[in-house]
């Protein structure tokens, strides 16, 4: 809890205006996308791809094939359409998927 001048707040409420001010995606964008990501995706395509970034309203994904690269593209608006039922925002509009380097592990994305 966070007590600002007008009384308590909740922290969650006084990070969600800091990232509006700052232009960012919400606490419940951020917690979808990158905490519930499997929840998300299901886990077999979270063993092989995950979210690096969100810039602006573009999810960035690196998969660690063109093959699940492939698939998710192929899987792009029911992806947008999920991340939207989970969060609650529709933030993200377009994904943006990139291929790790061959032989890079998913700590190196």
């Amino acid at each position: 809890m966070n007590i600002g001048a007008d009384g308590p707040r909740r922290l969650g409420s006084t990070f969600d205006r800091l990232l509006a001010h700052i232009e960012a995606p919400s606490v419940d964008v951020l917690k979808a996308v990158f905490v519930q990501w499997s929840e998300i995706v299901g886990p077999d395509v979270a063993a092989h791809a995950r979210p690096t970034a969100i810039d602006g309203e573009v999810l960035v994904v690196v998969a660690d094939d063109t093959t699940w690269a492939s698939q998710l593209r192929w899987l792009e608006p029911q992806l947008i359409e999920k991340i939207r039922e989970v969060s609650g925002s529709d933030r993200i509009k377009a994904v943006k998927l990139r291929v790790a380097p061959q032989g890079s592990s998913p700590s190196d994305w």
